[in-house]
């Protein structure tokens, strides 16, 4: 990094064993920050290490984020073995490809406490433990998506609730970074919006494949770029689309 002031510090990120928080975690190891990765697949967080060519390093805790207990039993882990951590990403979701009049409500209840309970409950667990440590600039970062704010029109719209649970996460956003600005809290709060990312997320929907597409290190340098900025500067939002390279 070229700025030195997260050199050394900790990130808490979710959902990390795949895809963007893959990524993420491995450019942030690079730049010499411990990442702690929470997902139930432990062994490919753990595998990450592998592929460090800086001077972080990533570890892993077991946490299902559709259970709450698992997820304040991480916290507690966190602050327990690291005492603090001053970046939070709150990268983990799902999609269902569906219409919502075939949606069963075991999907429909799975996908609001995925993308928006366990997102909300890591935001809050996240601004608690920053609070213990007013003196140190924090960054959170939640991972959204261009239909947390508008919903494209599409010759089959099998989004179901997928962006309503997305833009419950936008205004989250807005709530917290008022929260924050009132508390007098040094914490940033950016959004990251991408549109379709070539990762395993898409392979719901069948026609994904023909269309153009973001892969997750188009994702996480932008990411890299809000961590970047200087303290008095805050990204809120990042918007992130691909468009097909037409020939010369």
């Amino acid at each position: 990094m070229t700025s030195k002031y997260w050199y050394k510090k900790t990130a808490v990120i979710t959902g990390a064993s795949s895809g963007i928080g893959a990524c993420v975690a491995l450019k942030l190891a690079n730049a010499g920050i411990t990442v702690i990765g929470l997902a139930r697949r432990v062994e490919l967080i753990e595998e990450l290490n592998n592929q460090i060519t800086g001077e972080g390093k990533i570890h892993a805790y077991c946490c299902d984020l559709n259970d709450e207990s698992s997820i304040l039993e991480a916290f507690k882990w966190i602050q327990e073995k690291f005492t603090t951590f001053q970046i939070l990403i709150c990268n983990a979701g799902m999609i269902r490809a569906s219409f919502l009049s075939e949606s069963p409500t075991s999907d429909i209840k799975q996908l609001y406490d995925l993308n928006v309970f366990a997102t909300t409950i890591c935001l809050r667990e996240g601004l608690r433990a920053m609070r213990s440590t007013p003196n140190l600039n924090c960054h959170i970062i939640i991972m959204n998506s261009v239909l947390g704010h508008r919903v494209p029109d599409v010759s089959m719209p099998l989004f179901s609730v997928y962006p309503a649970s997305k833009h419950a996460i936008a205004a989250l956003c807005q709530t917290v970074r008022q929260e924050i600005q009132f508390l007098k809290l040094n914490i940033k709060l950016t959004s990251i919006n991408p549109g379709m990312v070539d990762t395993d997320f898409l392979k719901v929907y069948a026609t994904a494949s023909k269309m153009p597409k973001l892969n997750t290190e188009d994702v996480a340098q932008a990411l890299y770029y809000t961590l970047e900025t200087p303290p008095h500067v805050q990204v809120e939002d990042v918007t992130l689309q691909s468009v097909p390279i037409h020939g010369e």
